[in-house]
């Protein structure tokens, strides 16, 4: 009997054991509801003061960074789920030309800008998806500009990829959302703190790139006896390799010239100019590369030209010219006329002759009229 009380004893505590361990509370998880995220960063290009802004695509590419467990000091690093989100493209065009800043992006002191060049900006932005960001954290992106194939004359920013990092919060109803974005030229660790390891103040604003411009200009001289110094030359100008826009042009001879020159998408233009003894044309704040080649019509004029004031050279044709520096081309038409002179020397003597006759017979008048009668 008693044996059975203890059996009976025994499974009675396990049986309370069981429903002891039961009814002690599990801690749920906390449920967040993803959210999404968008920001932007800027994009500056530059160019000389005296030029327009060519009509440039610059593109970019984000995707999802690289985690980063934490540390006895630094923080976790997060990457996202769902890749790398939108950016969109820089688009710049002549049009941007009106809105420029005098001087540089870096200028510390704007009122006192950087003498000979300005700049346009544009904001790029950036979405990132709906569930982008599933717990609190800091969530790194990795932005990339696009350089190949490079754009004709174009300095790309000497760092080309950026790092995004987005720190999210929740508040104490567990709602997430984005509390700041913070881009920088490195992906470096974060202290405890929320302070960067290196450089902590440091912060990146997005890209600047600049183009190399050169100027292309060609001028006429009328030479010789024959040489009509008022007659206008035609010229056509051929341009390739260049960024699409419209460039402006400065002419000492502004009749029937245009003012500026249109580069199509394809990288090509072609004009024509008239000048005249004296005068010059010049293509301003072309792309470092473009090539340009300038013919004349010279009629029947000899015609030489040289290049940088180089070496003579017969023809009117300059030839095909790649810009990297700042080039003139200077023609020179000549017309000479051999003054015939045979028919004055045959004629000299019978005229010499007739001059002296003539002076015998004054004197002889004279003579005569003073002789009383």
């Amino acid at each position: 009997m008693k044996k059975k009380c203890s059996l009976l004893m025994v499974m009675l505590i396990v049986l309370t054991m069981i429903i002891s361990a039961a009814a002690v509370p599990v801690s749920a998880e906390t449920t967040y509801t993803p959210i999404s995220g968008s920001t932007t960063i800027v994009k500056n290009l530059v160019v000389d003061s005296d030029a327009n802004i060519p009509d440039v695509t610059f593109n970019y590419t984000i995707r999802r960074g690289t985690p980063v467990a934490a540390t006895a000091t630094t923080i976790e690093i997060l990457a996202s789920n769902t890749g790398g989100g939108t950016i969109e493209p820089a688009v710049f065009s002549n049009a941007d030309t009106a809105n420029c800043i005098n001087g540089l992006p870096t200028d510390e002191d704007p009122s006192s800008p950087t003498s000979g060049k300005k700049y346009a900006q544009k904001e790029i932005t950036i979405v990132l998806a709906d569930n982008s960001f599933t717990k609190p954290g800091v969530y790194r992106y990795e932005i990339s500009e696009v350089s190949t194939p490079a754009l004709p004359g174009v300095v790309y920013d000497e760092s080309p990829n950026r790092y995004l990092d987005v720190f999210v919060i929740a508040d104490e109803d567990n709602v997430l959302s984005v509390d700041s974005y913070v881009l920088r030229d490195e992906a470096t660790a974060i202290n405890s703190n929320g302070s960067y390891s290196t450089d902590p103040e440091v912060k990146s604003s997005g890209y600047t790139n600049s183009i190399t411009q050169y100027d292309f200009e060609f001028s006429k001289t009328i030479a010789g006896n024959q040489g009509d110094k008022n007659k206008r030359f035609n010229f056509t100008v051929s341009i390739s390799g260049a960024n699409p826009g419209t460039y402006p042009i400065e002419a000492t001879d502004v009749t029937d010239n245009p003012t500026s020159i249109t580069v199509t998408s394809n990288g090509t233009a072609s004009a024509s100019f008239k000048l005249t003894d004296g005068s010059s044309l010049k293509i301003l704040d072309l792309n470092e590369g473009a090539v340009c080649q300038v013919k004349e019509n010279a009629e029947d004029y000899t015609a030489t030209y040289t290049l940088d004031a180089g070496d003579s050279v017969s023809g009117s044709d300059s030839g095909a010219i790649t810009l990297y520096a700042n080039h003139l081309v200077a023609f020179t038409n000549t017309r000479n006329g051999i003054i015939p002179t045979g028919v004055i020397v045959a004629v000299a003597p019978f005229a010499i002759g007739i001059c002296v006759f003539g002076a015998v017979l004054i004197f002889i008048a004279v003579k005569r009229k003073r002789r009383p009668y």
